[in-house]
């Protein structure tokens, strides 16, 4: 939480789907509001998009155009860490909205997938296989 806390994030970017069991809390206990990064297709408004590779796949991400405001600093928030892919495409569509990652929070982190090398950001984890 600390090395969360510590980032003065003025937001909290949660990735679905697990990301949404994370995120809320962590931005209700810093006070900050909590965006969702959503598959394709479910989000009701005007939408970033970006495709992104898996490590078993391609897949493609949303997130709401007005969701994050220029300037905004933000954390993602995700489950796991494997090559880097999901939270990549998070940092993208942050990246549209002019808003930028000041770091990326995982429960778990694979490191012998190399995940962290691909990210431009700073990552935080819990657990590191």
């Amino acid at each position: 939480r600390e090395a969360v806390v510590s980032t003065q994030s003025t937001g909290v970017i949660g990735i679905e789907a697990r990301g949404f069991l994370i995120g809320p809390i962590m931005a209700q206990q810093m006070g900050i509001p909590f965006v969702a990064i959503r598959k394709k297709g479910k989000l009701p408004r005007e939408c970033f998009s970006v495709k992104y590779e898996k490590e078993y796949g391609c897949d493609e991400f949303d997130m709401q155009k007005d969701a994050l405001t220029p300037g905004q600093k933000v954390v993602v928030v995700d489950d796991l860490l494997a090559t880097g892919g999901t939270l990549e495409a998070a940092a993208k569509l942050c990246q549209m909205a002019k808003a930028s990652v000041l770091t990326h929070c995982v429960m778990f982190e694979l490191e012998f997938l190399n995940g962290r090398g691909s990210l431009a950001d700073p990552v935080v984890s819990l657990v590191r296989y």
